[in-house]
């Protein structure tokens, strides 16, 4: 199956906003290249527990706040949202890669 039929799908788009909000809270963490790639991918994993995007926001709440950094799940869910635009925007403009 080509990517690109892939990343047209809804599950394609929900894996791109997973990756980058992992991106994004591997940034706040302090996480870097392979590490913060690594994180990413965690992030998505987590999204397959549950319906629903509640085991995304809950890892990201608990990483961020077992290193001391306080966030609250409604900035989590901002971000969130906002990552799913930006993968819209991404997948239409044809980009496939992060």
């Amino acid at each position: 199956m080509p990517a690109a039929f892939y990343y047209d799908t809804r599950q394609g788009l929900i894996a791109r906003r997973n990756i980058l909000i992992g991106l994004w809270a591997a940034n706040r963490l302090g996480l870097s290249g392979v590490e913060a790639e690594d994180y990413a991918w965690s992030v998505h994993f987590a999204d397959l527990q549950r319906p629903g995007s509640d085991d995304v926001v809950a890892k990201i709440a608990s990483d961020l706040s077992a290193r001391g950094i306080a966030v609250r799940e409604r900035s989590i869910l901002q971000q969130l949202r906002e990552m799913e635009r930006r993968a819209e925007l991404q997948l239409a403009a044809g980009l496939y890669r992060f």
